[in-house]
């Protein structure tokens, strides 16, 4: 690699929120988790069958809680448990400032190898890069221009994590 890429931005709660919306959107657009919420929507219509035939509520009840679950209060909750965690950690308000060379990610904690690195989500104008344990976010303005950022996802394209 002739010259190594910075990415630089401050790591906030808003960003962390953010970062885990676009990519619980993503993951629930692109994935088969998306079919489970269907299984659950079938399993209402048996339980409205149930229900009129045989005056039989439990399957209706059990159903109708998770579909609302599954389309409504997931979010609510991951977003509650996120937020838990940012208000016990000192990580907000953080400025960071990742590196990309011949070993992976760094920056001044740790390395991220190539090995860890799972997946790059490029959408609009924010990239999702997902590792092992956490995903990070990296908006336009987190790289110094346009042609870092785009040098940035070629070497995630070579890598074979594209």
């Amino acid at each position: 690699m002739s010259k190594e890429i910075k990415i630089n931005f401050t790591y906030t709660k808003e960003l962390a929120l953010k970062a885990s919306k676009l990519f619980y959107d993503y993951d629930m657009k692109n994935s088969s988790k998306k079919y489970i919420g269907w299984l659950f929507i079938a399993m209402m219509q048996f339980g409205v069958v149930g229900a009129l035939k045989h005056n039989s509520f439990g399957i209706l009840f059990v159903a109708t809680f998770l579909v609302i679950y599954w389309y409504y209060i997931r979010w609510y909750i991951r977003k509650f448990i996120i937020l838990k965690y940012y208000d016990k950690s000192n990580t907000n308000n953080k400025k960071v400032v990742f590196s990309l060379n011949d070993d992976g990610l760094s920056n001044l904690e740790n390395i991220i190898s190539w090995d860890n690195i799972v997946r790059v989500i490029k959408l609009d104008d924010v990239i999702l890069l997902q590792t092992n344990t956490n995903t990070l976010y990296f908006d336009k303005q987190s790289f110094n221009s346009y042609k870092n950022m785009q040098k940035f996802l070629s070497i995630m394209k070579e890598k074979g994590k594209f």
